[in-house]
Parts: structure tokens; C-alpha cells; sequence
């Protein structure tokens, strides 16, 4: 059996998330995903470059989860493809790159997380806690003696 693979990406969202129905009705997220970018260079140093930003949508119960876990600044690591999309605005074609999102988790480890989101996952551990003994019960517990090992044998 093959390992399924697709495609991710990393960033931070910078705009304000918008959830809006589709037409039938399925809830969609759009976001503005911002991605630094560096070059390292010859001496091991780092030359920062422009940031890129790429819209990010996703659909269904995607959008549900990425609505809950993300608001604008947050950094995020999302599985899902990019893909290419053409509309008309104004008159105009226009054409580009959107990254639909499967699923998608926020980047906890970063410094900036918001305080919501530290009580909720304080909130997460304390319920789970009991869960998640690590005491071993007395039915798989080696006996204890106070007999000592015979000694072994020289050849």
C-alpha cells in the first residue's frame, strides 16, 4: 500500500478570514496567506527577501475547522493543492493561484498565539489529563521479593 501524500503550506494568514456561504449553501473560508521568504547567501548569513501571498480558500468541514482555528496574524501549516483559478471582475479575466485547504492546524509552538487559544488548549489538557495515567495497575505489576537471585555458575 502506498503512502498518500499531497501538497502543504506554511505561513501566517494576513488579512481577516471571511466565511461566506456558496451558492448551495457550503460554507467557504478565504484568507490572504503570507509566506517570508530569505535567500541564504555565500558567507552563511541570510538576505531577507519579500514576503509572498497566496489566497488560501477551503470548503465544507475544512472551512468549518480553519474558521475556528484561524484569525489574521496566526501562523498555520495546511495540507491541501494548488490550483489554478479564472474568473472575471470588473470585466477583466483574471488569473492565478489559490491553495484549496483539506486540513489545516495552527502552528501552537510560535510566541505570538493568542490567549483564547491558551485557554482552550489548558483547557483541552485538563479535561484529557485523568485520561492519560501513566500509573500501572496491580494486576500488571511485577511481584516483589525479598528472595535473592541465585548466584551463577562459573564455567
Amino acid at each position: 500500500m502506498a503512502v498518500r501524500t499531497y501538497q502543504s503550506l506554511s505561513g501566517y494568514v494576513a488579512t481577516e478570514p471571511r466565511t461566506d456561504p456558496t451558492s448551495d449553501g457550503t460554507p467557504r473560508f478565504y484568507a490572504r496567506a503570507g509566506q517570508r521568504q530569505a535567500r541564504r547567501e555565500q558567507d552563511g548569513s541570510f538576505t531577507k527577501l519579500s514576503t509572498q501571498y497566496m489566497p488560501i480558500v477551503a470548503y465544507g468541514e475544512a472551512a468549518e475547522e480553519a474558521t475556528a482555528l484561524l484569525s489574521k496574524g496566526d501562523n498555520f501549516t495546511a495540507e491541501g493543492r494548488i490550483r489554478p483559478v479564472k474568473y472575471v471582475k470588473d470585466g477583466k479575466t483574471i488569473e492565478g493561484q489559490e491553495f484549496e485547504v483539506w486540513k489545516v492546524g495552527r502552528r501552537r509552538n510560535d510566541a505570538d498565539r493568542s490567549e483564547q487559544a491558551e485557554r482552550a488548549v489548558a483547557a483541552d489538557a485538563a479535561a484529557e489529563a485523568p485520561l492519560r495515567s501513566r500509573d500501572v495497575p496491580p494486576e500488571f505489576a511485577s511481584p516483589t521479593t525479598s528472595r535473592q537471585a541465585p548466584a551463577a555458575l562459573a564455567l
